[in-house]
């Protein structure tokens, strides 16, 4: 079995500070391995990590991901010494590059993915700061879909991470990378057996990834076609990216993915925010931190 983390989708940035370190102890003591934090237009993931590592003892905290356009490489380097040298063992650093439209609102100027984060890692490889030396140095994740980045992790990266990708990617990863290099899957999560309603949730908070060229790029290797991602992407799509229905249904969707190559599978768990339904809209969704508690189950079979 693999390593089983949960993400923090993007509606726990408006959590207090309490409630986002009461959460973190929560997962901690429910065992989870690690959790995962969106870079995503709320408190900086960073300082977020840091924040949530000083309230945890054991629990491992990652940026996932972070965009390489929020910090330069020196800073980048700066901030996994230090946290690598306050949280020994503890801070996964995920990086990636984002995309055009998320990189227009930071009015950043985007390059294209490989460029950028060759440049950006080999600058980072550079840097030599005269602060002490952590003992253990954080591993740098990055998120690579495309088999060019995913070379590139090889070889200046101690890792990589897919996002709402189906299996059939780690499975081409996992041979273009070899057996050793360490694999993280983010996936969906709704927890619920009712197939509309679980469906429909994760059809919601899926439709802007899926509409991206370069999302629908992997879906075509993986063996879908248009009609998979065009009229409100198919049931066949969907359940690809997802994993819903009993702690069975949602372990097996793990272990398919461990199979496939994957060393930790990340879980976005998510829900529909009943108290803000409307008819005729797509449902409003938010992380689901109360199923945390009896999916944990499944943690007992790891």
């Amino acid at each position: 079995m693999p390593a089983i983390g949960l993400t923090l989708d993007r509606t726990t940035h408006m959590l207090s500070a309490e409630e986002l370190a009461d959460l973190a102890l929560k997962i901690e003591r429910l065992g989870f391995d690690s959790v995962w934090l969106l870079d995503s237009f709320g408190r900086d993931p960073y300082m977020a990590c840091a924040y949530m590592l000083s309230k945890t003892s054991t629990l491992k905290v990652a940026t996932g991901v972070a965009t390489a356009y929020s910090r330069d490489a020196m800073g980048a380097q700066q901030t996994r010494e230090a946290l690598s040298e306050f949280y020994p063992g503890r801070f996964l650093m995920g990086i990636g590059a984002s995309n055009p439209i998320v990189i227009a609102k930071r009015k950043g100027e985007w390059v294209a993915p490989l460029p950028k984060m060759t440049s950006y890692l080999e600058d980072m490889a550079e840097v030599q700061l005269i602060s002490p030396k952590p003992e253990q140095l954080a591993p740098v994740i990055l998120a690579a879909h495309a088999p060019g980045l995913q070379k590139l992790a090889v070889k200046h990266a101690q890792g990589m991470v897919t996002w709402m990708m189906p299996a059939g990617i780690i499975t081409e990863a996992r041979e273009r990378v070899g057996p050793n290099f360490n694999i993280t899957a983010q996936i969906l999560c709704v927890l619920t057996t009712d197939a509309e309603k679980a469906r429909a949730v994760a059809r919601a908070y899926l439709a802007m990834y899926i509409a991206l060229p370069y999302y629908q790029a992997a879906f075509a290797k993986c063996g879908f076609e248009e009609s998979d991602w065009s009229n409100g992407n198919s049931d066949r799509l969907i359940d690809a990216l997802t994993a819903w229905g009993s702690n069975d249904q949602i372990l097996a969707r793990v272990e398919e993915f461990a199979g496939a190559g994957a060393d930790r599978v990340v879980l976005n768990v998510i829900r529909e925010d009943e108290t803000q339904r409307a008819d005729g809209k797509p449902p409003v969704i938010i992380g689901d931190w109360v199923g945390i508690e009896d999916l944990a189950a499944i943690l007992a079979t790891n």
